[in-house]
């Protein structure tokens, strides 16, 4: 896939302070993308931004939103409705939960489906017109490994991944021959602050399950070059992916719920 303008393209990623948000600004400013960075930490977005401005000459702007606020959703929505051109969308926020469903917070439960599922769906609706009239343009969605099986203790998240997968496979085929191209990347374990935020104990996971966010990040990228649809970093993780395909759903959730108890309780 090329994309091919007299201007610098524009990339708008979410999520952006920190983690695999971060580190696709800074692939993108390497590749003199234009930049509108966003997430709820003000501070770090506007330290990314200086950084990125002075290393790559590339211009950054910061927009503060948190995203599970139906208003401040609403303001990076508008923005993305009346950018004159915008060629890479990277819904990239998102958070998880992990712990028995019926002991967690609903209101924490209910954020997470705001950020992972309702905020990817409305900035892609709002990407999607201007992105076609143009005849050109991507969609990177954020998605997880998790999305290939459910996972019992972290319920929701998987749940809400599954859609991600979903919902980026059928605007694929509705897409097709447009000009228009969109993403589900699915990484693995990443170390980045997820983990903390989700509660989860690092030291429990072998060292051979992660991949760092600057190969997620790179492998993503690459992806979108050649079009593809479903892009699973690491060959450990992909081999997953095509083994859980290829097992009954009963066997797959009662193996990842024996899996998630065991780190859980370590």
């Amino acid at each position: 896939m090329t994309m091919q303008h007299l201007a610098r393209p524009r990339a708008l990623v979410t999520g952006a302070s920190t983690g695999l948000g971060a580190v696709f600004a800074e692939a993108l400013a390497r590749q003199q993308y234009e930049l509108t960075i966003v997430a709820r930490n003000q501070a770090r977005l506007v330290a990314l931004a200086e950084r990125l401005q002075h290393h790559y000459g590339v211009a950054v702007q910061v927009m503060a939103a948190d995203l599970t606020h139906a208003d401040a959703l609403r303001q990076i929505e508008t923005w993305v409705n009346t950018a004159s051109c915008l060629d890479l969308l990277v819904n990239n926020a998102g958070f998880g939960t992990i712990g028995p469903f019926a002991q967690l917070d609903v209101n924490e439960e209910e954020a997470e489906i705001c950020l992972n599922v309702v905020a990817l769906m409305r900035l892609t609706r709002a990407a999607l017109p201007g992105m076609l009239a143009r005849g050109h343009g991507a969609i990177i969605n954020v998605s997880s490994m998790a999305a290939f099986m459910p996972g019992p203790y972290d319920a929701t998240y998987a749940a809400t991944k599954a859609f991600v997968n979903s919902f980026t496979e059928a605007l694929h085929e509705e897409l097709r021959g447009t000009g228009v191209y969109v993403q589900a990347l699915c990484p693995g374990f990443t170390p980045t602050e997820f983990q903390q935020r989700a509660g989860v104990k690092s030291a429990n996971i072998p060292a051979y399950a992660w991949t760092t966010p600057e190969a997620v990040v790179e492998a993503s990228l690459q992806a979108l070059r050649h079009g593809q649809l479903l892009c699973v970093p690491g060959l450990l993780n992909r081999c997953l992916a095509l083994l859980v395909g290829a097992m009954p759903r009963r066997l797959v959730r009662r193996v990842t719920g024996v899996l998630a108890r065991r780190v859980l309780e370590q």
